[in-house]
């Protein structure tokens, strides 16, 4: 359970609170959107990106430390201070919250900071990313195939589904 990590007001933590196998996420353009991760330890994350060759936010141009691309993306493991957050602040995307804490989460209507979902244990999430980052995720679609869809997926061990995915 995370929300023993977060706030219903913020979602910010620090680095030293940061878990093996935490969905961790920054906003960027001002909070339009944000760029989701699996934090791995040891300052790096796996993320799955636009081009696994590109920045965090998947627009930008930075070194990889290791990745596997396809014609639509890639998954790749990147640091965690430097192409990741590109100067952002970190913050959790909390699994297992009550149904009031995901209710009043719902700032923006857009997307979801917290699930009532049960994560799977850190190892399970790290292994299915690792997986990923030598198998890939299959090609990035901007809104049914993202980051978040990758962070969902290796810490639940499906995908995700919104209301906005049935209409």
């Amino acid at each position: 359970m995370d929300i023993d990590r977060v706030t219903l007001w913020s979602r910010s933590i620090e680095r030293w609170q940061l878990r093996p196998g935490d969905h961790i996420y920054a906003w960027f353009g001002f909070g339009v959107y944000s760029h989701h991760g699996i934090y791995q330890g040891d300052d790096k994350v796996i993320d799955f990106t636009v081009d696994a060759q590109s920045g965090g936010s998947g627009l930008s141009v930075s070194a990889s430390s290791s990745s596997s691309s396809s014609a639509g993306g890639g998954v790749r493991c990147c640091s965690l201070l430097g192409s990741f957050l590109e100067g952002h602040d970190i913050r959790l995307f909390a699994y297992s919250v009550p149904w009031w804490f995901y209710k009043a989460s719902i700032g923006n209507g857009f997307q979801d900071t917290c699930s009532m979902e049960d994560a799977d244990p850190p190892e399970r999430v790290l292994r299915r990313a690792d997986y990923h980052l030598n198998h890939g995720f299959g090609n990035y679609n901007l809104l049914l195939r993202n980051c978040f869809d990758f962070a969902f997926y290796c810490k639940t061990g499906h995908l995700y589904y919104s209301l906005l995915d049935l209409i």
